[in-house]
């Protein structure tokens, strides 16, 4: 059993292939925000493993880009 990630970590939620932010766990599965905001969602923590470093860097990358567009700077 891998380690719970720490609240930020960038994850990917091999169920659906999405990639977010990691918030807390809820009742034994794990509540990840979009990297781009949005809703938030569940998955099972079997299913969630740290995001690769590319991953990281584009998900970051597409974060700061957004805030930038709605004018909240990096």
């Amino acid at each position: 059993m891998q380690p719970l990630p720490e609240v930020g970590d960038l994850v990917r939620d091999n169920a659906t292939g999405r990639v977010g932010f990691y918030v807390e766990s809820v009742s034994g599965r794990f509540l990840i925000r979009a990297v781009h905001g949005g809703a938030e969602w569940e998955a099972e923590p079997t299913d969630v493993q740290p995001a690769t470093p590319l991953r990281e860097l584009r998900a970051r990358a597409a974060e700061i880009n957004a805030r930038s567009r709605r004018g909240l700077g990096a």
